[in-house]
């Protein structure tokens, strides 16, 4: 592993591997990895910088800002993540003179739109992903990868870092809802807390409203805007979920369960349970006996 100083980037020693082969060489052809990069202490800061490949910077430690073209400045700080992509430029770098430590790959491949589509990767958008040396020991393991040479390591690089994209997109996602569950106000709490704690009944919204002192209207905006799914089916949801358990938990038959949980239709209950598992509540039970 070489490193080597440069006055420009920050005062400590960086590494930086480019690919090393041709890449017809290469099996994956959709995906691959062109650069790596650890530049620790950098100092360096980019004005309206702009690039012909894909990548992700990360930021293990400092703290600074990152503009994509006349967009907002966005800050960062340890355990941070942005993409750079090209036709579009990019402002960004550390606040204090003692810079930050960042970690980069630099990629290119049809694979790139797939993330795109998918929403997997979101231009523009700054990750919080935390600092996590999982995190770090991939995208180090990328480096070591393509600095060998070996066109297979090469591919497993592109294979690990469609992982690692994978993970950032997870780990921002369960970040983001933590800190939204964190800051739901109260009421929207106790609200969601009182329909789940009464599965077992059958359904009357109008008791919902009631007991929390407030509109029908209300209800239904609030579970809207919180779960996803409007009122009713949300409920629906978390009964048939109720449902997978017991047939899992218990050896009730499938009638009495649906009666338990406020179903008094079976033929109801059971189109309800197809529909929100893709398959009827016989053969699940069925299929997690055999799982056993």
């Amino acid at each position: 592993m070489s490193t080597f100083l440069d006055d420009m980037i920050g005062p400590q020693p960086i590494r930086i591997v480019d690919l090393k082969l041709e890449r017809s060489k290469l099996r994956i052809k959709n995906l691959t990895v062109l650069q790596y990069g650890h530049l620790p202490g950098r100092t360096l800061k980019q004005k309206e910088i702009s690039y012909e490949h894909w990548a992700f910077t990360y930021i293990v430690r400092g703290k600074g800002s990152v503009q994509f073209n006349d967009e907002p400045v966005q800050r960062l700080e340890e355990g941070c993540l942005f993409w750079e992509w090209p036709g579009d430029r990019f402002t960004f770098g550390p606040d204090s003179e003692d810079g930050w430590d960042e970690y980069y790959i630099t990629f290119e491949g049809s694979r790139v739109q797939e993330w795109l589509d998918n929403k997997i990767v979101i231009p523009g958008t700054v990750l919080r992903v935390g600092s996590d040396r999982n995190f770090i020991r991939k995208i180090e393991t990328i480096g070591d990868l393509i600095e060998s040479g070996i066109p297979d390591n090469t591919d497993r690089a592109a294979l690990l870092l469609e992982s690692l994209v994978f993970d950032f997109s997870v780990q921002d996602a369960n970040q983001r809802a933590a800190h939204s569950t964190s800051k739901k106000p109260e009421f929207v709490l106790q609200i969601l807390e009182d329909i789940a704690s009464n599965l077992y009944q059958p359904w009357e919204e109008q008791q919902v409203w009631e007991r929390n002192h407030i509109s029908r209207s209300t209800l239904r905006r609030v579970v809207q805007q919180n779960t996803g799914y409007p009122l009713n089916e949300y409920v629906n949801r978390l009964k048939i979920s109720e449902a997978k358990k017991l047939l899992r938990l218990t050896t009730w038959q499938i009638k009495e369960i649906s009666q338990r949980l406020g179903y008094q239709d079976p033929a109801y209950f059971s189109r309800l349970f197809k529909k929100y598992t893709g398959t009827s509540a016989a053969d699940y039970r069925e299929k997690t006996k055999l799982g056993e």
